[in-house]
C-alpha cells in the first residue's frame, strides 16, 4: 500500500521537503516515486536517512557515480529534479557554499527564461485579443492561460533568488 505528500516546492523550500522524507523514513514511509508533485512513499522498516535535492538539467551516469562513490543513492531521478538518499550523517552532496551557489544560480536562470516565454505570450494574446475580430474570446483565454503557465515558472524563479541571497550572505 502507498502514500502520498504533497511537495513544498522545491524551489521556495527544499529543506522543508527533505525534512518530510526524512520524517516519513524515520516512521517507516520511503519514498519510492512521485506523480506530479506528490511523493509516493512505500512501507518498509524505519530507518534514520539523509536526503538531499540535486536539480541538475540532465542527468548522467557520471554525476550519479560520483553522488553514490559518496555515499548517496538516486530515490528520484529525471533530468531537473534528483533525491538522493544516505544514511544519516554522511557528508552533504554540496560540501561548500560555493558549488551550492552554482547550481541555485543555474537553476534561478533556467526558470527566468521560462517565466519570460509565457508572459510574452500573455501580453501578445491580450493585445491581439483586441485586434482579431471574432476571435476576442480565444486569446483571452489563451492569455490567461499563459498567464498561469507564467505564475508556475515565475515563484520558482523568486524561490531561487531568495534562497541564493541567503546562501550569499
Amino acid at each position: 500500500m502507498a502514500k502520498y505528500r504533497m511537495s513544498n516546492g522545491w524551489a521556495m523550500s527544499p529543506e522543508k521537503d527533505m525534512h518530510l522524507l526524512k520524517r516519513m523514513s524515520q516512521r517507516g514511509w520511503h519514498v519510492t516515486g512521485m506523480k506530479g508533485m506528490l511523493y509516493r512513499f512505500e512501507q518498509g522498516g524505519p530507518h534514520d536517512y539523509d536526503y538531499a535535492l540535486n536539480m541538475e538539467e540532465q542527468v548522467n551516469p557520471e554525476m550519479f557515480s560520483l553522488f553514490e562513490a559518496s555515499g548517496w543513492t538516486p530515490v528520484i531521478a529525471f533530468d531537473g529534479l534528483q533525491i538522493f538518499r544516505a544514511e544519516a550523517g554522511t557528508s552533504p552532496i554540496f560540501s561548500d557554499s560555493e558549488s551550492e551557489a552554482e547550481q541555485l544560480s543555474k537553476n534561478r536562470q533556467q526558470y527566468g527564461k521560462w517565466s519570460l516565454v509565457p508572459l510574452c505570450l500573455a501580453i501578445i494574446c491580450f493585445i491581439l485579443r483586441n485586434q482579431v475580430e471574432g476571435a476576442g474570446e480565444l486569446f483571452f483565454f489563451l492569455g490567461l492561460f499563459m498567464l498561469v503557465c507564467f505564475v508556475f515558472t515565475f515563484f520558482p524563479f523568486i524561490g531561487f533568488s531568495l534562497s541564493l541571497r541567503k546562501k550569499r550572505s
